[in-house]
C-alpha cells in the first residue's frame, strides 16, 4: 500500500523554503527579492526544502506520455519536480523500462526481461508525488525591469489550469498538484486572488481534488509586499 501524500504538508514545507529565502535576502538587504525570479529560479529553493523535510527529489523528470508507443526521451514533457518518501531511492521510468524488455527481445535475456528487477531501491511513477509550478507577479519583472503585470489574471488561472490537465491525462501518476507561487500587493490581496483562482479552476471542471495554501510577508521592494503558495490537487 503506497504511504498517504498531504497536499497541505507539502504547502507548509515550500512556504517554508521561500520565507527561509526571503529572510535570508533581508539580511543581504538584496536589491531584489524572490519576486524577481521565475519557476525556474524558484525551483532550487523548493527542492532544498523538501529535501531538508526528508523527501527526495527528482527534477525535470519525464513524463510516461503514451507508453506504450515507447515515445523517444527527449520528445516527452517534463515535471517539474517528482517527490518521493524514500530521498535513496531511484524513480523508475516505465518507457526506459519497456524498452529494455524491447532490447532483449530475441536475445538469450528474452525469457528473463519482464523478470528482471531494477537494482537498488525503486519507486514507481504511482507511489511519486508530481509537482508543476508556476510563479505569478502583480508587479512582475520583464527583462529584469519591475513593471504592472497587465497578463496577472490570465496568468493566474491559465498557468495552473494548464498544468492541472497535463498532469490529468498522464495514466502512471495517481498523485500530482499544480502549485503557484503568488506575489501580490499583501496578504489581504493574495487571500483574496487566490481564492477567486481556485474558483476559476473548478468552475472550468478541472479535476480539483484539494486546494490549500499558505501567505506570509516580503519586504516589499517594488510594489509586491506578500507571497501565497497555493496548490491545487489533481484528482486522478
Amino acid at each position: 500500500m503506497h504511504r498517504a501524500w498531504s497536499g497541505r504538508e507539502l504547502v507548509e514545507i515550500a512556504a517554508q523554503s521561500l520565507r527561509g529565502r526571503e529572510l535570508e535576502l533581508r539580511a543581504e538587504q538584496a536589491v531584489s527579492g524572490l519576486d524577481s525570479l521565475d519557476e525556474v529560479g524558484l525551483h532550487p529553493i523548493l527542492a532544498a526544502g523538501f529535501r531538508a523535510s526528508g523527501l527526495g527529489v527528482h527534477t525535470e523528470q519525464v513524463y510516461g506520455g503514451a507508453i506504450s508507443d515507447r515515445p523517444i526521451r527527449r520528445e516527452r514533457e517534463r515535471c517539474d519536480l517528482v517527490l518521493t518518501h524514500d530521498p535513496g531511492a531511484r524513480l523508475i521510468d516505465p518507457v526506459t523500462e519497456l524498452v529494455e524488455i524491447d532490447r532483449a527481445s530475441g536475445t538469450l535475456f528474452e525469457s528473463m526481461a519482464e523478470s528482471m528487477a531494477p537494482e537498488g531501491k525503486v519507486v514507481e511513477a504511482g507511489e511519486a508525488y508530481w509537482l508543476e509550478v508556476k510563479a505569478v507577479a502583480q508587479v512582475a519583472y520583464v527583462g529584469g525591469t519591475p513593471q504592472a503585470n497587465r497578463a496577472y489574471a490570465a496568468q493566474l488561472v491559465g498557468g495552473p489550469a494548464g498544468d492541472v490537465l497535463k498532469l490529468a491525462r498522464e495514466a502512471t501518476i495517481e498523485r500530482a498538484g499544480a502549485m503557484v507561487v503568488l506575489f501580490a500587493r499583501d496578504e489581504a490581496t493574495c487571500e483574496h486572488d487566490i481564492g477567486r483562482m481556485f474558483h476559476a479552476l473548478l468552475d472550468k471542471g478541472l479535476p480539483i481534488s484539494e486546494s490549500v495554501w499558505e501567505t506570509f510577508e516580503i519586504q516589499d521592494r517594488v510594489g509586491n509586499g506578500a507571497c501565497a503558495v497555493a496548490l491545487a490537487g489533481v484528482r486522478l
